[in-house]
């Protein structure tokens, strides 16, 4: 208790870090999407949090599919010299999967209805990428090289910082 009798304000409980990646992943789900299912994934495969929660889908045949856009992706860039890689998306007759580079570390992949706009996925992501970037820290690492296609100069800055 405070001196003047009060009680201190109830601590909120600390929500853990793939809670709230969860949570942005989960605002993909816009109407004209169909979002079946979203997932982050690191480069070796790991997952790292998805949406919706485990009991509606199973996470880890996303995070396979993911792997083999990843590597047929990776190929195919070699083979053509396309240059750095930032998105690619295979459409089928009943989804689509869209495999996102967030940066050097982390893919977003999202499956998605087959008649979903490419540019609504898109800007579904460009919203969700302040909170993911806050979440996964990625103001504080030194050398992450974020895709340009989501990303303006600056965004991985501090509110707070002011140019010299």
């Amino acid at each position: 208790m405070f001196s003047d009798g009060k009680k201190p304000p109830a601590a909120q409980p600390a929500i853990s870090r793939e809670a709230a990646l969860s949570s942005a992943l989960g605002r993909l789900s816009w109407p004209d999407l169909d979002l079946r299912w979203a997932t982050l994934v690191d480069y070796d495969g790991f997952l790292m949090a998805s949406y919706p929660p485990e009991a509606q889908f199973d996470p880890s045949q996303a995070a396979a599919a993911t792997a083999h856009i990843l590597i047929g992706g990776e190929r195919a860039r070699q083979e053509i010299n396309l240059g750095k890689w930032r998105f690619t998306l295979m459409v089928g007759a009943e989804m689509q999967l869209l495999a996102v580079a967030i940066n050097k570390e982390c893919v977003l992949a999202i499956g998605m209805g087959p008649m979903a706009p490419l540019g609504k996925a898109m800007s579904a992501i460009r919203k969700i990428i302040p909170d993911l970037a806050r979440d996964l820290d990625l103001s504080s690492r030194k050398y992450t090289e974020e895709n340009t296609m989501l990303w303006r100069p600056g965004d991985l800055l501090p509110k707070d910082f002011k140019p010299k």
